[in-house]
């Protein structure tokens, strides 16, 4: 295992991580019943989670499973103080973000052999979904979701406003063009609005789209000084300008979910993961919500692909029960549950149908089966949070119309640029 020293004070600092989380663990088994933690951040997720550990615990009666959840703003800072500590969760989410670091710092436990050993089928999980789940030619997840950007949209704020509701072909223009004819500033009704909190449902879609790049193949350049990277931010910054979105500043008074349930805000990029919010919404129930594939860029309409993965700690304290459970989450039995509960599409494409089929009374989420065909991975590095920051940072001026889209993009590509190579002075 690589030392902890090989990364900077400042983001040792910012992950609390020491050799303590990361010593290797013994794969003894433990006597009598186990109770394993599990730990997750998204509440409307934990009913379907229970379902599936109550089908584990029937097929293993030996091991029970216990929830921990934790707000995804706080998620990952309990995490690192767990690493720190040596107190990690038995199982616990990571997403290709964070993945990467803790990997490379030996936090969390590699499964390949543990996977030869049982007998689990590789083929099942698309190479695409491990890939975001291995490091240095070693898997740590067996990742059983797949998650993507479409847009809701207002279907009522559309018929008073006398205009058809998009169909997949549409383009960006189009997109900006019905914002701005589904403004309404006296009834205080923006067209859309847009995050940079969320990064891959913002820039991160729209760039990719303009023909740009967020990271290079090889992980060690930044896009952010290339012309078309520019474009793609400044597509979104050019919709807060002409008033057909707000600023972050009103945003961050009201979260853009609420004003789109309030039918303040009328379209919407937003993550497939949040069908199961969006469907309890007094909006869906009345048969006001849309969904359709996100507007096609000079580019395409790609939307970043992502899948969350579940890791056990290098020094498990059950390291064969925490297994059991990453299989079965890996497994088709556990996607049959996690579709047919609505939380989303699984690696299994023939349980499509029970995610879409599960909201066919309030929307038709038939567009996310589309857009997982074109997707492409998340990029992240080796600490994807450090320019995660500085991206939420040197765009937020943008964002507020104080400085414009070149202006902002061209400090970002410069502090960007100085974290990748960092990164690699530390490998």
């Amino acid at each position: 295992m690589r030392s902890l020293k090989l990364i900077t004070v400042a983001v040792v600092a910012a992950l609390g991580l020491t050799a303590t989380g990361c010593s290797s663990s013994s794969d003894t088994k433990s006597d009598g019943p186990v109770t394993l933690t599990y730990a997750m951040w998204q509440q409307d997720q934990v009913a379907a989670f229970e379902k599936i550990f109550a089908e584990f615990t029937r097929q293993n009666p030996e091991i029970s499973v216990k929830i921990q959840l934790t707000p995804f703003a706080q998620y990952f800072a309990k995490r690192q103080n767990e690493a720190a500590n040596g107190t990690l969760p038995d199982v616990f989410w990571l997403n290709p973000y964070h993945f990467p670091l803790y990997a490379s710092e030996g936090v969390i436990a590699p499964i390949d052999e543990k996977v030869s050993r049982s007998g689990f089928d590789l083929d099942a999980i698309p190479e695409g979904m491990r890939s975001m789940y291995s490091w240095d030619g070693k898997l740590y997840s067996l990742p059983n979701n797949r998650t993507v950007i479409v847009v809701y949209y207002n279907k009522d704020l559309f018929a008073k406003a006398k205009l058809p509701e998009p169909k997949p072909s549409w383009t960006w223009q189009e997109f900006q063009d019905t914002a701005r004819k589904l403004t309404d500033p006296e009834a205080g009704v923006y067209g859309t609005a847009v995050s940079l909190d969320q990064g891959h449902v913002g820039v991160q879609t729209t760039i990719p789209q303009a023909g740009g790049y967020v990271l290079s193949p090889d992980k060690s350049k930044t896009g952010f000084g290339d012309p078309k990277t520019v474009a793609g931010v400044r597509y979104l910054t050019d919709m807060i300008a002409n008033g057909s979105a707000p600023k972050l500043s009103t945003t961050a008074q009201t979260d853009m979910n609420s004003l789109f349930f309030s039918s303040k805000v009328a379209m919407l990029y937003q993550g497939s993961w949040f069908a199961n919010a969006y469907s309890q919404s007094d909006l869906a129930k009345a048969g006001k919500i849309g969904v359709v594939t996100v507007p096609h860029g000079p580019a395409g309409n790609a939307t970043p692909g992502s899948s969350l993965g579940n890791v056990m700690p290098a020094k498990a304290k059950h390291p064969e029960q925490s297994y059991k459970l990453i299989e079965f989450l890996g497994s088709k039995a556990a996607a049959e549950i996690y579709s047919q509960e609505g939380v989303g599409l699984t690696a299994y494409r023939e349980t499509d149908q029970n995610y879409v089929g599960k909201f066919t009374k309030v929307f038709d989420l038939t567009p996310v089966t589309e857009a997982v065909k074109v997707a492409n991975p998340l990029p992240a590095s080796l600490n994807s949070s450090v320019w995660l920051k500085q991206l939420v940072d040197d765009l937020t001026p943008a964002f507020e119309q104080k400085q414009s889209a070149e202006q902002a993009c061209a400090k970002l590509a410069t502090d960007m640029q100085g974290a990748l190579d960092q990164e690699k002075r530390k490998k």
